[in-house]
């Protein structure tokens, strides 16, 4: 690691993360996009389906993210970075596994200080997981089949719409979430309602989820993450991945070799890949580049120091209550509008279109509505995009 920080101004750091999280230049489809973004943030699900549409070539259609999830399953849907939902490839589970088991200890402080001793978690998951070897269930459905069998106390970490003890399950490598009630997937409808599966039974055969080992974990998440997502800083590493400040300072020193101090507008204090420091000094944005993001879009959340693309005073409509992101448009990789949409029609007389309206945070200008509407065409899904005049 270099004593003597690289100099770059905010606009090299902000034309670097767009072009590495295929927003300068497409993935070759929604997994490779998923890879670069080390997945996509899924509380809700349709917004990390628009997340990988954002980033790949042929777009992402709904029957494209399903296949994925529900028949190949080279995508998996479970608790990940900051304890959220994500779309993780396959492919990264030993890595990401190996660091949510680091947050073991800090979820049964947690259950403990509700009244749930580290002996009663041992025996709801092991319950957990020999039910869930007889297929999908539902929060409702272990409820239902193991409050009898262990008693009232069991429920409550059972029904938890936070997840409960199955979140503990989760970081352990013992299941993730299957086909939802309603998905089409199973041919089913109604509401969706979120089922479990076995992971060891739900992967294809072969495929390795075995953690890895702790700190090795966080090294190469850390090091992924700085190739997407750098220069950034422990704080920002801190604030993407969920890890107390212990684990994290550890990473920063594993990969001291590896890395390069920078300094973004004077201000020290960020790292980079050094492999990447010559393509961050020669990151350069295309003129007037504009970009639609969707909801709770990871471009948000990498970062804990957010003003290097969004303009203080305008980040309560952005980070909103009840930690909602907002969708935006992003004007070489600023934000400089939020939007929202209603799909209109559908019907036999019409065909659906998007309805758009969007909240300028910045002058937009004219010349600028046709791209910002093919943004927006393209998450659509090629539907139409009626533009409200913002």
């Amino acid at each position: 690691m270099t004593t003597t920080p690289l100099a770059i101004g905010v606009e090299q750091a902000l034309a670097f993360r767009l072009r590495r999280q295929h927003l300068l230049e497409p993935a070759t489809d929604g997994l490779a996009a998923a890879v670069s973004l080390i997945g996509a943030q899924a509380q809700v699900h349709s917004a990390a389906l628009l997340q990988l549409r954002a980033r790949a070539a042929s777009g992402v259609a709904d029957a494209a993210l399903e296949q994925k999830l529900y028949a190949d399953r080279s995508l998996v849907k479970l608790w990940a970075h900051r304890s959220t939902l994500h779309l993780l490839p396959a492919a990264d589970l030993p890595m990401v596994l190996g660091v949510r088991g680091l947050q073991g200890d800090a979820y049964q402080k947690w259950y403990s200080r509700e009244g749930l001793p580290p002996e009663q978690v041992a025996v709801l998951i092991g319950a957990i997981c020999e039910v869930l070897a007889d297929g999908p269930h539902s929060r409702m459905d272990l409820s239902r089949r193991l409050v009898p069998q262990l008693g009232d106390w069991a429920k409550p970490w059972l029904e938890h719409s936070w997840g409960g003890v199955l979140k503990l399950a989760c970081a352990l490598g013992h299941l993730c979430h299957g086909p939802a009630m309603g998905d089409e997937a199973t041919g089913e409808t109604g509401l969706r309602e979120a089922r479990f599966v076995r992971l060891d039974r739900w992967l294809p055969p072969g495929t390795p989820f075995t953690p890895m080992e702790g700190r090795a974990a966080v090294a190469a998440l850390l090091r992924r993450y700085l190739a997407v997502f750098g220069p950034a800083s422990p704080a920002d590493f801190r604030k993407f991945s969920g890890l107390s400040a212990g684990p994290v300072h550890q990473g920063f020193g594993d990969l001291a070799g590896e890395i390069t101090q920078v300094a973004i507008a004077g201000k020290p204090g960020f790292f980079v890949l050094a492999d990447d420091a010559t393509a961050l000094q020669q990151a350069a944005h295309g003129p007037g580049h504009l970009t639609a993001l969707p909801l709770f879009d990871p471009w948000l959340l990498g970062h804990q120091d957010t003003s290097q693309y969004l303009d203080d005073r305008h980040r309560p409509a952005i980070y909103r209550t009840a930690g909602w992101i907002s969708p935006v448009i992003l004007r070489q990789g600023r934000v400089v509008a939020h939007w929202n949409h209603r799909r209109v029609g559908g019907g036999r007389q019409s065909k659906p279109y998007w309805q758009v309206t969007l909240t300028p945070l910045e002058k937009l200008y004219k010349k600028e509505m046709p791209a910002i509407t093919r943004a927006l065409r393209r998450l659509s899904g090629g539907l139409a995009v009626d533009l409200l005049n913002p």
